[in-house]
C-alpha cells in the first residue's frame, strides 16, 4: 500500500512540473516524426511563440524548404512507407507539403498524424507548419525511397 501511495505521489508531482513549465515554454514544441520504429530528424525552421509572460518570432533564413532540409542526410524509407509526425503538445491545425526538387511542391494531407511516401524511388523533403494557439512553428524532414 506505501509502494502504492509513494508511485502516485511521484507521479502527481511530474504532472504538476509539466503542467507549470508548459506555459512558459519559449518556443513551439518539436515533432516526433517516425518510419515504423525508425526516428526522422527534423530541423526547425522560423516561428512565433507566445509564453505565459513573453512571446517572439524567430525568423530562420533558407534560400527554399529543400536548403532547409539539406542540414540533415536524407532518412531512407520503403514506397508506400507510412510516417507518423507526434507533438508532446497536439497542434490545433498542421499544414504539410511535399517537395521533390526545388521546383515541384505538393500539399499533401495528415490523417490520424501519418503520411505516406510515394510508392516512386527518390528523395522527398517534407515540410509542415504546426499552428497552436500560442503561436506556429515550421519543421522539414527528408526521406529517401528506395
Amino acid at each position: 500500500m506505501k509502494k502504492i501511495l509513494a508511485i502516485s505521489n511521484i507521479i502527481a508531482v511530474f504532472a504538476i512540473i509539466l503542467f507549470i513549465i508548459q506555459p512558459f515554454r519559449t518556443s513551439p514544441p518539436t515533432p516526433n516524426v517516425t518510419a515504423g520504429e525508425i526516428f526522422i530528424p527534423t530541423d526547425e525552421g522560423s516561428y512565433c511563440w507566445n509564453g505565459l509572460f513573453s512571446g517572439h518570432c524567430v525568423d530562420k533564413e533558407y534560400s527554399s524548404v529543400v536548403a532547409m532540409a539539406g542540414e540533415e542526410k536524407p532518412t531512407v524509407v520503403s514506397p508506400g512507407e507510412k510516417i507518423t509526425v507526434k507533438f508532446n503538445k497536439k497542434p490545433q491545425k498542421i499544414d504539410a507539403e511535399q517537395w521533390i526538387g526545388e521546383e515541384e511542391v505538393t500539399r499533401v494531407e495528415l490523417k490520424d498524424h501519418m503520411l505516406l511516401v510515394p510508392e516512386q524511388k527518390g528523395v522527398y523533403v517534407y515540410h509542415l507548419v504546426a499552428h497552436w494557439r500560442q503561436g506556429d512553428g515550421s519543421y522539414v524532414f527528408s526521406v529517401e525511397v528506395k
